[in-house]
C-alpha cells in the first residue's frame, strides 16, 4: 500500500545555489519556491504511515517528549541516608530544643479470617522532627512518606517481617520520653518477654480481682526482705520486686485476652501518647514532606525490637 504526501517548500529558506536539491529516490526532491512536490512512503498494509527506526520515537534524539524513567527505591539506600539526616538535625538543633523526638511503631493490618503475624505494636524506629507545627498535625502526613525508611529499620531488626508488605503495614508514633520512662524503664518490663503476670501469682489468666489480691499478700508477705537474712534476704528481695511488679501490672494496665500485656497497655495511666494508627496509601506515600518540615528516621537499637517481638511472637503461639 502507497500513502501520497504533498508538502510545499519554500525556497527562500534555503541558501543561494541549494534550492535544489537531489538525493536517492527513496527522499524528498527539493524543488524551486513554493513547488508543490509529491513525495509517496511505503506503508504496512493496512496499518498507518511509519517511521523506521532503531529507537522509539520518545527515545533520546527522537520525537515527541521524552518518557520519564519510573524511580526505583532502595530502602537500604533511603534508610541510609535519613540516618544521616538525623544525625545532622540532631547536631544543628538539639542545644537549642528545637527538635523532638519519637518513637515509631508499625503493626500488621488485620484481614478477615487471616491471623497477622505482627498483631501488636512493634517499635522500630527513632524519628526527630524540626518544625513549629504540632507533631499530630505534621507526622500523619510525613510518616507515610518515610514509610519504605520504616519498613527498612523492621526488616533489619527481624528479617522475617521482609515477608510483611508495606501495604499490609500501619503505622504510629509517640514521644521517646514516654517510651523510655513508661515502656522501657517501668515496672513492667522487669519481667521477662514472655512472663505472664497472672503465672508470678500462681493463678490462671484472667483470674478475678479478688484472687489477684489475695495471691498478690501472701506472696509478698511470705517474701517481704524484712523476714529473711544472709543470702536469703536477697533472693526473697528480688522474688518480692518480681511479685509487686506483676500486680501492679494487672492492677494498672489493660491485658490482652490471654493475660498477656498488649503494647497500648505498657506504662499504666502515665503513658498516653501513643498516637492513632495511621494507613499508607500510594497517595500520601507519594505526597511531599509538609513545608517548612525537616524530619528523618533512624532504626532502634535491635535489641530493643527484637525483645518486643519476642513477646508478640509468644503470645501468638
Amino acid at each position: 500500500m502507497v500513502s501520497v504526501l504533498q508538502v510545499q517548500v519554500c525556497s527562500s529558506s534555503f541558501r543561494p545555489g541549494l534550492d535544489r536539491i537531489s538525493v536517492s529516490p527513496s527522499t524528498f526532491n527539493f524543488v524551486p519556491f513554493c513547488k508543490r512536490l509529491t513525495v509517496k512512503c511505503a506503508t504496512k498494509k493496512g496499518g498507518n504511515s511509519t517511521v523506521s527506526s532503531r529507537q522509539p520515537a520518545n527515545a533520546s534524539g527522537g520525537f515527541g517528549p521524552k518518557a520519564t524513567p519510573k524511580p526505583s527505591f532502595d530502602g537500604g539506600v533511603l534508610l541510609k541516608r535519613s540516618e544521616q539526616m538525623y544525625t545532622k538535625l540532631i547536631a544543628e538543633y538539639a542545644s537549642e530544643g528545637e527538635v523532638r523526638e519519637f518513637i515509631v511503631c508499625i503493626r500488621q493490618k488485620s484481614e478477615k479470617n487471616i491471623k497477622p503475624l505482627l498483631d501488636d505494636w512493634l517499635p522500630v524506629a527513632e524519628l526527630a522532627l524540626v518544625s513549629e507545627q504540632e507533631a499530630s498535625v505534621v507526622l500523619p502526613q510525613a510518616l507515610p512518606v518515610l514509610c519504605r525508611e520504616v519498613a527498612e529499620c523492621a526488616a533489619k531488626g527481624a528479617v522475617a517481617l521482609r515477608a510483611i508488605s508495606r501495604n499490609c503495614l500501619e503505622y504510629a508514633y509517640e514521644p521517646a520520653e514516654a517510651f523510655w520512662e513508661h515502656v522501657m524503664s517501668g515496672s513492667q518490663m522487669q519481667l521477662s518477654s514472655t512472663e505472664c503476670p497472672y503465672g508470678v501469682l500462681g493463678l490462671p489468666k484472667g483470674a478475678p480481682a479478688n484472687e489477684v489480691r489475695t495471691a498478690y499478700r501472701s506472696l509478698a508477705a511470705k517474701n517481704h526482705p524484712d523476714k529473711h537474712t544472709g543470702t536469703a534476704a536477697t533472693a526473697a528481695e528480688e522474688e518480692f520486686k518480681r511479685v509487686t511488679t506483676a500486680y501492679q501490672l494487672i492492677k494498672r494496665t489493660g491485658l490482652a485476652d490471654d493475660g498477656a500485656p498488649t503494647y497500648e497497655s505498657l506504662g499504666g495511666t502515665g503513658r498516653n501518647g501513643l498516637s492513632e494508627p495511621i494507613s499508607v496509601n500510594n497517595r500520601n506515600m507519594s505526597a511531599p514532606i509538609p513545608y517548612g518540615v525537616q524530619v528523618a528516621v533512624r532504626q532502634l537499637d535491635p535489641e530493643i525490637t527484637s525483645r518486643f517481638l519476642t513477646r508478640i511472637f509468644a503470645r501468638s503461639r
